[in-house]
């Protein structure tokens, strides 16, 4: 490159090469199965619950795709166990543990190499007497955000306590409407769900 310092006087300055690396830095291919996520300083993720979730966050389109999903419940950063509550149809499927083992202890063994265990826990919460506005309405709070990552727009029209039927309108890809009524109808007193457009 060229700088002029004096109108009268050019100056050839050379450009300064960037040292050469001793090591080169392994490249890992966004399509490989299940890339470890990094800090930047190439010690990988802290263990923790917000970490473990983000990690968590690369699965969930395939549970919601089929009426389920995953909450974490209790991280022990002393043992490395995490505590998994699989939700929806994930709760209820025969499945399930195939689910935990093969899916959801794989992708975390990748990205936290300590983990211990990947323990299915069952969450306390008092199951509703009734169909209510309010119990779907918890239902649909619980997969919204990954129906909105996924495209669809949902809202809820109305609840029929005494045929338990709940009416939707929804625009969406067809797998995750499929996903969002096997959702529906794992909640206690929903036995049908009418789409609308």
């Amino acid at each position: 490159s060229t700088t002029t310092t004096d109108p009268k006087q050019v100056v050839e300055v050379e450009e300064e090469k960037a040292p050469v690396a001793e090591e080169e830095e392994e490249v890992i291919s966004p399509f490989a199965e299940s890339p470890e996520l990094e800090t930047g300083d190439g010690q990988g993720l802290p263990f923790n619950k917000q970490t473990v979730d983000k990690v968590l966050e690369e699965i969930r389109p395939y549970l919601i795709s089929d009426g389920g999903n995953v909450s974490v419940k209790k991280v022990d950063e002393e043992t490395q166990n995490v505590y998994l509550e699989l939700e929806g149809a994930c709760g209820s499927c025969p499945s399930s543990t195939v689910t935990m083992q093969m899916g959801i202890e794989r992708v975390l063994k990748e990205n936290f190499p300590n983990l211990g265990e990947v323990i299915q826990v069952k969450d306390e919460v008092d199951e509703p007497t009734e169909l209510t506005r309010e119990v779907v309405e918890k239902e649909l709070k619980r997969v919204s955000q990954a129906m909105i990552a996924m495209g669809a727009v949902v809202q809820l029209m109305e609840v029929d306590p005494t045929f338990g039927q709940v009416v939707i309108r929804f625009r969406g890809p067809n797998r995750v409407q499929q996903g969002l009524e096997l959702a529906l109808l794992d909640v206690k007193f929903v036995n049908a769900v009418k789409f609308i457009q």
